[in-house]
């Protein structure tokens, strides 16, 4: 099997494991849900979020800046002002999705990232301190 196809399934089968039970919680606003990486939390502890944050701003300084990160990440969408967590994490399950299949992807710490992912670590990273 190709790298790549396992990827794509090893993602989309622990998404549809994972999605159906972080739609019940709510009490989040859309600023802490889109520095939040959802289905990274699932697998690693914030610790490791947030060092991994801290590594993606030292390989792209340009991008340390709440504002910037959050501009890039929502990329001039509503969602910003959503208070559906639902749509929220369905919105960035779809850009993370789209980054794979594009192959917008980067390693930061030894992980294989969606550029998605790579910089919701980072701001949480930053909101974190």
């Amino acid at each position: 099997m190709k790298r790549s196809v396992f990827i794509k399934l090893t993602v989309a089968g622990a998404a549809a494991v994972a999605l159906p039970l972080t739609y019940g919680c709510g009490g989040n606003s859309a600023k802490k849900l889109i520095a939040e990486p959802e289905f990274l939390l699932k697998l690693i502890d914030v610790k490791t979020l947030y060092e991994t944050g801290q590594a993606y701003i030292k390989k792209f300084p340009v991008e340390d800046n709440e504002k910037k990160l959050t501009d890039l990440l929502v990329e001039n969408s509503a969602i910003v002002q959503s208070s559906d967590t639902k749509a929220i994490h369905l919105f960035f399950d779809k850009k993370i999705h789209d980054d794979f299949e594009s192959g917008n992807t980067v390693i930061v710490n030894g992980w294989i990232l969606s550029l998605t992912e790579a910089r919701q670590c980072a701001l949480f990273s930053i909101t974190q301190n």
